[in-house]
């Protein structure tokens, strides 16, 4: 292995959410801290109350979720696949005899970025069943990480991580679509309420 594959793993982990920072989030200083910490809705609200300015609108609040789940996905990424890259920068690739059609590095890369899409979309379909009381939304999130847990288990396996990731990102790439259609919905019914 070479400079290059360890890069290029570590881009396949982090790069969406690389992408999702610069366009979206580093725009508004709010969302960086929103990223960093928790509970900043409620504090933001509470500050514009003292300063007689209007409340959090709704994009403002969507942001706000999409930031605190890009956060939460990114320390997860950071911690189960960032601190394993180390030796991808040595002179060999590495397998797990579990696995050996597949590079340890380029699993746990993509299990990373699974993780990161389906924490990043479950925090906005989270934020959006607990803001509007919704159960579907608020039992979705648990379950969803349970499934993706339970994706992760079939690669102990042998041979399972050739089933148990493409299974993790699909899950993904659901979770991703339900979130996209919660937003839409939820922007839908907001330009109704307006109308």
């Amino acid at each position: 292995m070479t400079v290059a594959a360890g890069v290029g793993y570590a881009l396949i982990a982090l790069g969406p959410a690389f992408s999702l920072f610069a366009g979206v989030i580093a725009r508004k200083p709010f969302l960086v801290l929103t990223l960093l910490s928790r509970k900043m809705e409620e504090m933001l609200d509470a500050f514009a109350d003292r300063i007689s300015k209007p409340r959090l609108c709704l994009t403002d609040k969507m942001l706000i979720s999409l930031a605190g789940g890009l956060g939460h996905g990114l320390a997860h990424a950071v911690f189960f696949c960032l601190s394993l890259l180390t030796p991808a920068f040595g002179q060999a690739t590495f397998y797990v005899e579990r696995c050996s059609r597949m590079p340890f590095f380029l699993v746990s890369a993509i299990i990373a970025l699974g993780f990161l899409v389906i924490h990043t979309s479950s925090m906005i379909i989270a934020f959006n069943g607990y803001g509007e009381r919704k159960k579907r939304d608020q039992i979705f999130v648990p379950v969803v990480h349970l499934i993706a847990a339970v994706m992760t288990l079939i690669n102990l396996v042998p041979g399972g991580c050739l089933v148990g990731t493409p299974l993790l990102c699909v899950t993904a790439a659901m979770t991703l679509y339900y979130s996209w259609q919660v937003v839409g919905q939820r922007i839908t019914e907001h330009q109704h309420r307006q109308s």
